[in-house]
């Protein structure tokens, strides 16, 4: 076993710390250098263990760490919670151990340790440099939610806790340097200790404030909320609390806003000590907003706003109805279309069958070259009308057995398969939640393409496969065609867009706008890898 060096911690207590067991899990498994899918599927081994233990309520905790060895390297998601019964880490790693490329299991102490191990190939030299900017990645990296912005505040608070609690001298000279009041309660709301800071703005000592309940201090307006606590304690079970309230300040005798909070502090056991509250002055930003509240110019824009709200959901529900009557538009149209255009077909195809020799060769090259375009314009009226006709309001949902699907796609084009000489492996597929229509419009296009879009003397070989990842069933068609450049993949799902000339590969350009329009109607998502030469592979997510 190589080297294993920590980059990031998570403790586990809670669902919010679960998606940052998640979120953090993916980042390492990114910077490892581990393609999407498999930082999912990391992940989503490392969510799954943290779920049982956060579940049993064990306030365990969660390390990552990468094992940097000469001829193998890992990341590893180190999980441990205490007195966690053989029963839970089985059910945890039941689904987890499968997704990973090793795992261990110990017990020291009455505390479980599970590790989950996932092996890495960077292109890059993982070494002390490389190890430091990740730490300092994790460190440092932005907040996305008040819930991390707390815990991270509340995790420095207990660090520093911890760390002045072994010298009183020196936790006094840090508080008393810091420009902010902090103190702290025990469980009946009595201060226990509090920074110069308290006795400068208030005026009174620790013991004339337990006595009189705050109650010379706080504004009178402000006071029956502020003192519940105080009174009756703060509950054991809350986490934190905020306050705001007026406390008048002695020197200048002036009621001013603070912001009042209390956070639990825990011992090494995890039990409860006491409470930690800091007072933070917001008079100048509370009389900030109470002065916009009452600005006339501000009332006057809510009004501005609240008339542009009106006139954009008049402009909304009109380009609803617009785009209702586009559908219908194209809909009638392509039906009147279809009627010239089979005429055009039906006459040409005659003159071509009865009348050529009758014609010059210009006349019978013009007459070729109409049926062509009319043969394109039918196909071309075809598509549109099925992109026409694929409607939210007209989705028939029902379970769909995919195997069934493939199956009778591929019998479909049968003709085709027999033409291109072509290999189609379907592995097994789930059952999912969809118009069966629609479904079967899906699998005909991506086939349709890829057999289409195969090398010259070369048989196409088509695999559709499926796996779990996360909440969604994963389909993938993977072929051995000609492939394309991954630059042009958001161009290939839009409408009428082609990355070869109609006279190398027939077509409309409608096919993968169509398959888009109905993955995103099943609340799915598609998209595609490929390089020149190397075949395509086309991916879409359903929702299990």
């Amino acid at each position: 076993m190589g080297q294993i060096n920590d980059i990031a911690s998570v403790t586990l207590e809670n669902e919010m710390d679960l998606i940052l067991a998640h979120k953090r899990s993916m980042r390492l498994a990114e910077l490892s250098g581990l393609s999407l899918s498999a930082q999912t599927t990391f992940a989503t081994a490392v969510s799954e263990v943290s779920r049982i233990i956060i579940e049993g309520g064990r306030n365990g905790s969660l390390v990552l760490c990468v094992e940097n060895e000469p001829r193998e390297k890992n990341i590893i998601a180190r999980l441990k919670a205490p007195n966690l019964s053989a029963e839970k880490v089985k059910k945890g790693l039941e689904y987890a151990k499968r997704l990973v490329n090793n795992y261990k299991v110990s017990t020291q102490d009455y505390e479980t340790s599970i590790e989950l191990y996932y092996y890495i190939s960077p292109s890059f030299r993982i070494d002390i440099l490389k190890l430091d900017e990740w730490r300092n990645h994790f460190r440092n990296e932005p907040l996305v939610s008040p819930y991390e912005e707390l815990r991270r505040k509340n995790d420095q608070l207990q660090e520093l806790s911890e760390k002045v609690k072994k010298s009183e001298s020196q936790y006094r000279t840090l508080t008393n340097s810091l420009p902010l009041i902090i103190f702290s309660l025990d469980f009946s709301g009595q201060i226990i200790y509090a920074n110069e800071w308290l006795s400068k703005l208030t005026g009174y000592s620790i013991e004339r404030l337990n006595a009189g309940g705050w109650k010379n201090v706080v504004h009178e307006e402000d006071y029956e909320l502020f003192n519940l606590h105080f009174k009756k304690g703060i509950n054991k079970n809350t986490h934190s609390i905020k306050i705001q309230s007026r406390i008048k300040n002695s020197i200048s005798g002036d009621y001013l806003w603070h912001e009042v909070s209390f956070t639990s502090f825990k011992n090494e056991n995890d039990e409860l000590e006491n409470w930690i509250g800091y007072i933070v002055d917001i008079h100048k930003q509370k009389i900030f907003e109470e002065t916009l509240k009452d600005n006339a110019e501000l009332k006057q824009t809510q009004s501005e706003l609240k008339e542009q709200q009106v006139a954009m959901e008049t402009v909304i529900e009109e380009l609803n109805r617009s785009n209702q009557e586009l559908q219908q538009f194209a809909f009638i149209a392509s039906h009147d279309l279809q009627e010239p255009v089979r005429k055009l077909l039906f006459y040409s195809d005659s003159l071509l069958g009865k009348y050529a020799p009758s014609f010059d060769s210009k006349g019978v090259e013009y007459l070729t070259i109409m049926h062509a375009s009319a043969l394109r314009m039918r196909i071309l009226i075809h598509d549109l009308l099925t992109f026409s006709q694929i409607n939210k309001s007209e989705i028939n949902y029902r379970q769909i057995d995919l195997n069934e699907l493939a199956n009778t796609v591929k019998l479909d084009l049968e003709m085709l398969v027999t033409e291109k000489k072509a290999q189609i492996h379907i592995n097994q597929l789930p059952s999912v939640d969809g118009d069966e229509r629609m479904m079967r419009q899906l699998f005909t296009n991506i086939l349709n393409n890829a057999l289409k879009y195969s090398k010259a003397e070369v048989s196409p070989v088509i695999h559709i496969t499926s796996k779990i990842t996360g909440e969604y069933y994963e389909l993938s068609f993977r072929d051995n065609g000609i492939g394309f450049e991954e630059q042009y993949l958001p161009q290939i799902f839009t409408l009428f867009q082609r990355l070869h000339s109609r006279e190398i590969y027939e077509g409309t350009g409608l096919g993968l706008a169509i398959c888009r329009k109905i993955v995103e109607l099943h609340n799915g998502k598609i998209w595609a890898e490929s390089k020149p030469s190397e075949g395509a592979t086309f991916f879409i997510h359903l929702p299990i």
